[in-house]
């Protein structure tokens, strides 16, 4: 009992010595920003690129989407390159719901974590679907157990993709514009 009470007064003592320490820590005002002006600005950015949408003003727009693991930052014909098992055959359309962002050489719209779907499109063809070159790895062990030496040989599946559009369908999400 007298050890438990001796610690026990030892962390009260710690205790008032770290709260005494801290009382004279000198703390630096925050200078906090003018919320009115910062929505003003933040809304004047969202008009302009609104604006720029309406009028069909921008340039040549580029994407990054995600294809399974991969992000890939793409523009209009670009072809891209998927390895590994990808279900859709020859010919078929495909719209890329995991947009993480789009712009152009006048703005970029970033979307935490994907923007919407009703916000952007970008559509794609799959033009061929094939199989790697062969892919070679060797292994090799000492001759104990007679284990020697093995090859193994594969070829990955492709599949090629060509962008087709990518187009903005209206105003930024969470403004309070319509599209008239």
């Amino acid at each position: 009992m007298n050890t438990l009470s001796r610690c026990l007064s030892l962390v009260v003592k710690h205790r008032s010595i770290f709260q005494q320490q801290h009382m004279f820590v000198r703390t630096i005002p925050k200078v906090l920003q003018d919320k009115i002006h910062h929505d003003k600005e933040v809304q004047q950015l969202y008009n302009k690129v609104n604006h720029l949408v309406r009028d069909n003003y921008h340039n040549r727009l580029f994407a990054v989407i995600q294809i399974g693991n991969e992000q890939r930052k793409v523009t209009t014909e670009d072809i891209i390159c998927k390895v590994d098992e990808f279900h859709p055959t020859i010919g078929d359309r495909i719209r890329f719901e995991k947009v993480l962002l789009v712009g152009s050489s006048d703005f970029t719209v970033i979307g935490r974590p994907i923007l919407n779907p009703h916000f952007v499109r970008v559509e794609g063809i799959v033009i061929e679907k094939t199989l790697s070159q062969t892919q070679m790895d060797h292994w090799y062990a000492p001759k104990r157990k007679k284990v020697g030496q093995r090859h193994y040989l594969w070829r990955d599946p492709l599949t090629m993709i060509r962008i087709t559009n990518i187009e903005i369908l209206g105003p930024i999400p969470g403004t309070n514009q319509s599209d008239s």
